[in-house]
């Protein structure tokens, strides 16, 4: 049987292996992050003001064409068109039963009709159009009368599509609003902070979060004949690596979610790693900030209640130098807890 290596004897050992070789680490220690260059270094306390909440991920709806009423025409909509010449003598000029012709309206709006050249029709109802149709082509024919059918399928129609419980194509009868249509189509799959409202009019989109949608009534606006509503999932999500005892990614499934609240879902700190002083929030984008948090400082719980992640921040915790000894008396002693160590053996972390 192998006898036990003395303490004295493991501790020189560790500090000839700490000296001579790499130990396995998780990411840069708590001076590299505090050194590096390359991001914007801010220290977080009570002092510290809270930064701006997360901007949406997508614009409201005021940018997009206004509402057109039911029952109007719109550019890209089909328009049937059918006319009737009534003679005395049985005859036509017209072929039986009638001359059919199916017709686009352009982006403009305007309709190109032969003997009647280019008429504006985007805002008119059909039965006003099959009016003037009838009027121009009095003085051309005995009695000439005309039928106008609005034959695009969404024409008095809206669409609700994507992870919606019942999508399909909805009726727009009245002023249908935004919520109207998605509690008529049974409502989001998904919770409102998970759920994007994506919304199509015309060549226009625009998204907002569902939670903004039903928060603030004045993005509700009414719906519009030919308008696609589609429900995305809105996977928010934070980041954990380092010391933690849960590292990992995390969903953000609440309107703001604080720094201590993500140190709660990761477990908190592993005691034997974690570097007190090295909790650090990576923020990506533009700014490129990076905050560091004291959990050695007794009050570092309150800056952390007060704090609000972003989605897409990172959370990383540096080992601390005391790490190392344990790594390394794990391996050669088998021992897989600090008790036998020196918490810091001096330094300071």
């Amino acid at each position: 049987m192998r006898r036990p290596i003395a303490p004295g004897a493991a501790l020189a050992l560790l500090l000839g292996l700490g000296a001579c070789a790499s130990l396995p680490e998780s990411g840069p220690r708590t001076g590299a992050v505090l050194q590096a260059s390359g991001y914007r270094l801010v220290r977080l306390d009570m002092t510290t003001p809270n930064p701006p909440p997360a901007p949406a991920p997508a614009q409201g709806f005021a940018a997009l064409p206004p509402a057109r009423p039911p029952g109007r025409l719109a550019p890209g909509d089909e328009v049937r068109i059918t006319l009737w010449e009534a003679n005395p003598t049985g005859q036509t000029l017209l072929a039986p039963p009638a001359l059919q012709t199916s017709l686009r309206v352009g982006a403009g709006g305007d309709l190109a009709l032969p003997y009647l050249g280019v008429l504006h029709v985007a805002g008119e109802s059909a039965l006003s159009l099959s009016r003037r149709i009838t009027a121009n082509f009095a003085a051309q024919g005995h009695q000439i009368q005309a039928s106008v059918l609005d034959a695009t399928p969404t024409a008095d129609n809206v669409v609700l599509a994507g992870d919606a419980a019942k999508p399909g194509l909805y009726p727009l009868a009245g002023s249908l609003t935004l919520s109207a249509l998605i509690a008529e189509g049974g409502g989001a799959r998904g919770t409102a902070d998970e759920t994007l409202v994506r919304l199509r009019r015309g060549t226009g989109t625009a998204e907002l979060p569902l939670a903004t949608l039903l928060a603030d009534g004045t993005d509700d606006i009414p719906l519009s004949p030919g308008d696609e509503v589609t429900l995305l999932p809105r996977r928010l999500q934070f980041y954990a690596f380092g010391a933690v005892n849960h590292p990992g990614l995390f969903p953000y499934d609440a309107p703001q979610l604080s720094l201590l609240t993500a140190l709660a879902e990761v477990a908190g700190l592993q005691d034997s790693l974690a570097a007190p002083r090295g909790v650090f929030l990576y923020r990506p984008g533009a700014a490129r900030i990076v905050y560091q948090l004291d959990l050695s400082d007794p009050a570092s719980f309150f800056t952390a209640s007060r704090f609000t992640l972003h989605p897409g921040d990172v959370l990383y915790v540096s080992d601390a130098p005391v790490a190392d000894a344990a790594k390394i008396l794990s391996a050669i002693t088998g021992l897989g807890s600090m008790a036998a160590v020196p918490r810091n053996f001096g330094a300071p972390y």
